[in-house]
């Protein structure tokens, strides 16, 4: 049972795709349990996810780019407006999952909301009424667990479900054209390959980059187990290099560049329908998941425990490297910067993948 009488809660997610997509079986949870309104703020890049979603009633986007770019005044015109804006749905309850102070002092002292949940990691939880302590960032279990923790506090015990993605029918029929215009008629199997890193980590994206001639080389040494040789390449336009990169690798394939060309929803449209997505760990590779598409994910720095497809299943595989005592490096919300190398990746072998899908069966294993 709901703790109090809950009916309008905000929600705010300033990270990722993939971050975002974690926290999704919350929404679920809480409608479940009575909750009458939900509301997101998140950041601009994933504003778009939750269209269509049957949990979600509203979701807001802060763009911090356009805020760096704006004067005091504009930037003061718009929290003014957004204060406004928030203040009139009198919110029961606030889940914070920022990691800072700043969104729950804005809760607390602008919108008046009474019951404020999050994660208090570095003593940053100072504004929240119940603080899930979290020493050493997420470590030893998957995000999602951590994320449906956030609900205890709200007297909700849930399940620890998969993440949800929503399309209409509309946007597959789209994604379906676009195909047949690229060559690709509907029903017709293709590979989705991304190798980006996203667009979440910025400049240092390369982090978790598999280098983009390494996927080439791994589509070469597996094409006749390949369901067939239409291959669309998706991911950002600040990563858009790295796609002309793998497409003129691939000549002799029938390949489709996408990257930076397509919305996130009609990226997602398209991976959807895809026979098979090769991808580095990102949103992209989580969103594979939730639409069960045979899936090949590359990890470096990031630990899957954390971070990986959820929940494992037979048509979705981790490859890393597991001899380095430096990996993952990524911990308590902190990666090595000072990397030169990037061992983890760049020392995996197109060749060592290639032989951990043939052990794994990876392709028998879809056929049956």
């Amino acid at each position: 049972m709901l703790s109090g009488n809950i009916k309008r809660v905000l929600i705010v997610n300033p990270f990722g795709l993939g971050d975002c997509l974690f926290l999704s079986p919350v929404f679920r949870a809480l409608k479940k349990s009575g909750v009458e309104k939900i509301v997101l703020l998140l950041g601009s890049r994933t504003s778009e996810l939750f269209r269509n979603h049957p949990f979600v009633d509203e979701v807001i986007a802060i763009d911090r780019d356009q805020i760096r770019s704006q004067s005091r005044w504009e930037n003061f015109l718009f929290v003014k407006e957004l204060v406004v804006r928030l203040r009139r749905e009198k919110f029961d309850a606030f889940l914070d999952v920022s990691l800072s102070r700043e969104y729950a002092f804005f809760a607390k002292f602008f919108l008046g909301i009474r019951k404020r949940v999050g994660f208090d990691y570095h003593k940053r939880g100072i504004f929240l009424t119940d603080r899930i302590k979290l020493p050493e960032g997420y470590a030893s279990k998957h995000a999602i667990q951590y994320y449906r923790d956030l609900l205890r506090p709200l007297g909700i015990e849930a399940e620890t479900r998969a993440p949800e993605i929503f399309l209409g029918e509309d946007e597959i029929r789209s994604a379906q054209q676009f195909l047949s215009e690229a060559g690709i008629s509907n029903g017709e199997s293709f590979t989705v390959i991304v190798p980006g890193g996203g667009e979440s980590w910025g400049k240092d994206a390369r982090f978790k980059r598999w280098p983009a001639t390494y996927f080439s080389d791994l589509v070469n040494q597996l094409k006749n187990d390949l369901p067939s040789r239409n291959i669309v390449i998706l991911g950002s336009r600040g990563e858009k290099q790295l796609g002309d990169t793998l497409a003129n690798a691939l000549s002799n394939f029938n390949v489709i560049n996408w990257m930076g060309e397509r919305t996130l929803r009609e990226s997602l449209a398209v991976l959807s329908q895809a026979s098979l997505v090769l991808t580095n760990d990102g949103g992209l590779c989580h969103a594979a998941q939730v639409f069960n598409r045979p899936l090949v994910a590359i990890f470096g720095p990031v630990d899957p425990v954390v971070y990986g497809p959820y929940p494992e299943t037979d048509k979705s595989i981790v490859v890393r490297r597991t001899d380095l005592a430096c990996q993952p490096c990524y911990k308590s919300f902190r990666y090595n910067s000072s990397c030169q190398t990037i061992e983890c990746l760049n020392d995996l072998s197109p060749r060592d993948v290639a032989a951990a899908i043939q052990e794994r069966k990876f392709f028998t294993c879809l056929k049956h």
